[in-house]
C-alpha cells in the first residue's frame, strides 16, 4: 500500500493529542503508578504500557501494517510484511508524571520499513506534551511545526540555556564548558524528547546526555525535528544517524545544538570528546561523521 505522508503525520499527531490527554485525565489515578517491570536504569509503570498499547491499537485499528517499537515492551511485528515502522516512547517523563511536575511528552515516530531501517529514514516525528495543548512535528524535508505554525523560535541572545544530565563520567565535561564559557544556566528537565524540541526552538544552545542512558525510542521523534529547524547533533560512540530503528537500541552520548548557536557552541563536542577519551578505552569513543 502507499501510504500518504500527511496522512500519516495527520494520523500520528491525532494519537499523541489523544494519548496525551487521556495522560492527563488518569494523573491523579494512583494505581496507574504501580510499577510493573524493573530494570537496572528505568521502571516501567502501569500508565506507561496502557499508553504504549493505546498508541498501537490505534494504528491496527486502522490496518496499517507496521512493525512497532516501543521503550516498555521492545519490537512488536504485527504482520508477515510490515510496511512502516513506529518509534514509540508513551510517556518521555514519567518522574515527572508522577510527581506531578509538568514536563513530559508523548512521542511517536514513523519510517517506511526496510531490514537495516536507521534514525536518518524517520519521515515522520511527532511530540505531544501532556500537560499543555502543545504538539511538535517535522516531516522529512518539510520543516519543523508548532501546532499549526512554523517552529517558534525565541530569542534568549547570549545566554541561552544549556540542558543536560550529570553523572560521574560528564561532570568534568560540564565544569570544562564553564571555563570556556563562563558561568551558564544549566536545567536538567526530565524529558529528552521536549529538551531536544526546547534546542531546536532556540531556547537552549545545547542538550548534552552523555550518561550511556538514551536510547533511539528517547530521541526519535525529537531529532527529526531538530534537523527539520537546522539543528546539529552528534554522538562521542557512533554516527547517531545511523542507530538502527528496528528494536530498542542504545545510542549512548548525545549532543544536540541549536541551529543558532550552533557556530558558538559546537566547541561542547570537542570538549566531551577530549575529556571522555581520558575515561574510557578509545576505542569507545568516535569522532561524529
Amino acid at each position: 500500500m502507499n501510504y500518504d505522508i500527511k496522512d500519516i503525520l495527520n494520523f500520528t499527531k491525532k494519537i499523541a493529542v489523544n494519548t496525551a490527554k487521556w495522560l492527563r485525565e488518569v494523573q491523579e489515578i494512583r494505581d496507574k503508578y504501580e510499577p510493573v517491570k524493573w530494570n537496572r536504569e528505568d521502571v516501567t509503570r502501569r500508565v506507561d504500557l496502557e499508553a504504549e498499547e493505546m498508541i498501537l491499537n490505534e494504528f491496527l485499528k486502522e490496518h496499517y501494517k507496521i512493525h512497532y517499537v516501543s521503550e516498555e515492551r521492545g519490537a512488536i511485528r504485527t504482520c508477515e510484511k510490515p510496511e512502516l515502522i513506529v518509534i514509540v516512547d508513551p510517556l518521555d517523563g514519567s518522574n515527572n508524571y508522577v510527581a506531578g511536575i509538568p514536563y513530559a511528552t508523548v512521542s511517536i515516530a514513523v519510517a517506511k520499513y526496510s531490514k537495516d531501517a536507521r534514525l536518518s529514514d524517520i519521515s515522520v516525528g511527532v511530540i505531544a506534551e501532556v500537560f499543555r495543548s502543545k504538539i511538535y512535528y517535522a516531516i522529512k524535508g518539510q520543516g519543523a511545526y508548532e501546532n499549526d505554525s512554523n517552529l517558534r523560535k525565541v530569542d534568549f541572545g547570549k545566554y541561552p540555556f544549556i540542558l543536560g544530565y550529570l553523572n560521574f563520567d560528564s561532570y568534568d565535561v560540564f565544569k570544562e564548558v564553564e571555563k570556556t564559557f563562563g558561568p551558564y544556566k544549566l536545567r536538567s528537565l526530565g524529558s529528552a524528547s521536549l529538551d531536544i524540541v526546547y534546542v531546536a526552538k532556540d531556547i537552549a544552545a545545547a542538550f548534552i546526555d552523555l550518561r550511556s542512558k538514551l536510547r533511539n525510542v528517547d530521541i526519535a521523534s525529537a531529532l527529526l525535528v531538530l534537523l527539520e529547524s537546522k539543528g546539529k547533533v552528534e554522538s562521542l560512540h557512533r554516527n547517531i544517524l545511523d542507530v538502527s530503528i528496528l528494536d530498542v537500541e542504545k545510542i549512548y552520548s548525545i549532543i544536540a545544538y541549536s541551529g543558532k548557536y550552533y557556530g558558538k557552541y559546537k566547541v561542547i563536542g570537542e570538549i566531551a570528546r577530549k575529556i571522555m577519551k581520558m575515561k574510557k578505552p578509545t576505542s569507545s569513543l568516535k569522532t561524529q561523521q
